[in-house]
């Protein structure tokens, strides 16, 4: 068995083997250690270390004095893209079928990317537009975009495509909206905040004049923040939703 396993991994795999109980033979043991590797990404809690850990890291950054500049100041949030890759590995692939299981289209969709001071981003629905089959350890890229909004909620398309961009293998349409505590903010408010639009940059020098507690009265539209940032100017409260029946996936 150690014939087939490089030599540089050796030695580690040395000092896992000898974590299993030393009753069982070699091959066994072996086996045993090539399905847990396998099947790593779905341990307990390892999917939730993947979505927290670049909160935390963002968090350290912050209080170890790290800044970085405002890029969404002036830009339209429906021309922003975020994009991940992933391939489809043993573990979450259909043993029978040997492609990306359903399932996993729903683990790798990407949440928030907006940087909406106060607000927050809650799932209402999905809808999935199923297209190609992703096969075993193919490497696929997952890509999302605002497609518009109305006065509540946005409506996020994730495509799930090759690294090529050639083959499009999956849609999925998320119908989300923006809370804080209780309360739902609207959509174009919370980009006006943050800068965004034809009038971001008039707008971000007013909110440098807010402090926390009023940007928060003002994305609610209540108290003193209100009343300071009264000159802050929103962009309409319902856009590009002319297009809305022609989305993959409705919802």
């Amino acid at each position: 068995m150690s014939a087939l396993v490089p030599a540089p991994l050796q030695p580690k795999l040395a000092a896992l083997l000898a974590l299993l109980p030393s009753s069982i033979p070699s091959p066994l043991r072996y086996a045993a250690l090539c399905l847990l590797l396998l099947n790593c990404q779905h341990f307990p809690g390892v999917w939730h270390a993947r979505i927290i850990w670049p909160w935390i890291k963002f968090q350290w950054q912050v209080k170890l004095g790290k800044r970085w500049p405002n890029t969404r100041i002036g830009k339209d949030p429906l021309d922003f893209r975020l994009s991940r890759s992933f391939r489809a590995t043993p573990d979450s692939c259909d043993s029978f079928g040997m492609h990306l299981s359903n399932s996993e289209y729903a683990v790798s969709l990407v949440g928030e990317f907006y940087q909406l001071e106060n607000a927050s981003f809650a799932l209402g629905a999905t809808s999935y537009v199923f297209k190609k089959e992703i096969p075993l350890m193919a490497k696929f890229t997952v890509t999302s975009e605002l497609l518009g909004h109305d006065k509540k909620w946005l409506y996020i398309q994730t495509r799930f495509h090759s690294p090529d961009d050639k083959t499009t293998y999956a849609y999925c349409l998320s119908h989300v909206v923006l809370k804080h505590k209780r309360r739902t903010i609207p959509p174009a408010r919370a980009f006006a905040l943050a800068g965004y639009g034809a009038d971001g940059a008039a707008n971000w020098e007013i909110v440098q004049t807010l402090n926390a507690h009023e940007k928060l009265q003002w994305l609610i539209g209540e108290g003193e923040g209100e009343k300071k940032g009264g000159a802050i100017r929103v962009a309409d409260a319902e856009r590009a939703m002319e297009g809305k029946g022609e989305w993959p996936g409705q919802l």
